[in-house]
């Protein structure tokens, strides 16, 4: 015996490593929100585009019968997920120089550290290879198909900073790019663009922002944001005290996608794909619409937050949407295929409508109080359970789908409850 448990003990690094999931990188070109092309990870088919489960078959789910914990038995040990939380993220660094190669680049314009005290406008190619200020005065203008290129210098790290306006709009033809100066771009080879106290209306239209440390940078700002991706940073757009609209575009191959700290954010038609956090967001207010957030470790997590996600889908990610402390609605979205669980509510007053939850790895729903409610839902297929309630208190699930043998819930009837009655005998119209 004592011979097994050395082995055992000493196995452990071994077995942590083989067991741990893999996430593969996505790789995301040009983002063609019908049809985008990612990566397979290890714990799911890429499917994103029209779910395999766009019309839903909701038969008999993987278990054969629908399965309460009896009252007195206890209940497996199941924590509360941490939401993920983003700080300011501190300078990553890039690729060894050594073995990189700088881009083909012949600048109209180069900058070093200079303060931009009058209107500028930017076209062509541009290289930046210090701290370019924009003034409160003044607005800066780039032109579609202009290429800016930041150079990392001795002692300098390049960035551009907002203060005054920016109006970068470029064309789904001619895009406007703010990338590195190395062919092949890396998170850190340069600082990003930050929005400092501009109350003006500034707007991003058709950029990609690739290799920054932070991409796009929002402080006690207001900006308008349409088809701008995030491409290969640390955090891709991280906005603190702004108010935030944002159409297409989205994030990808970085960290944090976006990342939102007392913000109002409406946000419409994201993706968010292969990240390691989808959003982030504390004591924010989100409005998420017809989004996808796809094969990111985390899809989405909120503490503290005013949340209203409305269609659009979480698919194939390892948690799905985390909220702690939160309060809204979560209605026709498709949450499905999440190697963790698809839905994860603490102390938070959340209406969970309309929605279809199915084939996740742990749960479908995990839940730790009863603050919040579900109905009309299709919650069926899920491995594990369900409806895992991990607290003392009932959680109301009445009028919901769950497939042709019932529900796979997990109460205690010593602790919480999940309340399932009625039950709908058919799928809902919409799911």
């Amino acid at each position: 015996m004592k011979k097994l448990i050395l082995a055992l003990t000493c196995a452990g690094p071994l077995l942590a490593a083989l067991l741990l999931p893999t996430f593969a990188k996505a790789t995301v070109g040009e983002p063609a929100f019908a049809k985008a092309t990612v990566g397979e990870p290890a714990f799911a088919k890429a499917t994103v585009g029209e779910p395999a489960f766009a019309k839903a078959t909701v038969g008999e789910p993987a278990f054969a019968k629908a399965v309460d914990k009896p009252a007195g038995e206890p209940a497996p040990a199941v924590v509360a997920p941490a939401p993920a939380v983003i700080a300011p993220a501190a300078a990553a660094p890039a690729a060894a120089a050594a073995q990189r190669v700088e881009a083909p680049f012949k600048p109209q314009i180069s900058y070093g550290d200079q303060v931009l005290a009058e209107d500028t406008v930017w076209r062509g190619e541009v290289l930046v290879q210090g701290a370019v200020t924009v003034a409160a005065q003044a607005t800066l203008t780039v032109e579609p198909g202009t290429v800016v290129r930041f150079k990392k210098s001795e002692g300098r790290n390049a960035t551009l900073l907002v203060q005054g306006r920016i109006v970068a709009a470029g064309t789904k033809e001619d895009p406007v790019r703010f990338t590195s100066s190395f062919a092949t771009s890396a998170a850190g080879d340069w600082l990003g663009i930050t929005l400092l106290g501009s109350e003006k209306k500034n707007v991003l239209e058709n950029c990609r922002i690739d290799g920054a440390q932070t991409g796009l940078e929002a402080l006690f700002s207001n900006l308008t944001l349409k088809g701008v991706r995030a491409e290969r940073c640390a955090v891709g757009m991280r906005f603190q005290d702004a108010l935030v609209q944002m159409e297409a575009g989205g994030a990808s191959d970085c960290d944090a996608g976006l990342v939102f700290a007392n913000s109002e954010a409406t946000l419409r038609s994201l993706n968010l794909i292969g990240n390691r956090v989808g959003i982030s967001a504390q004591k924010s207010s989100l409005y998420l619409q017809d989004g996808s957030l796809a094969m990111n470790r985390s899809a989405l997590s909120c503490d503290g937050c005013r949340v209203k996600l409305a269609g659009g889908a979480v698919l194939d990610n390892g948690r799905g949407v985390t909220l702690l402390e939160s309060e809204g609605s979560i209605s026709g979205m498709k949450l499905a295929r999440n190697s963790d669980y698809g839905i994860s509510l603490t102390t938070s007053r959340v209406r969970v409508e309309g929605n279809l939850i199915t084939g996740n790895g742990t749960q479908g729903m995990l839940v730790f109080d009863g603050a919040g409610v579900a109905w009309g839902n299709i919650i069926s297929g899920n491995s594990g359970y369900d409806v895992y309630n991990a607290g003392t208190e009932e959680f109301r699930a009445p009028n919901n789908f769950w497939g042709e043998s019932g529900p796979r819930i997990f109460d205690n009837g010593g602790r919480g409850k999940v309340g399932v009655v009625p039950q709908l005998k058919t799928a809902p119209n919409g799911n």
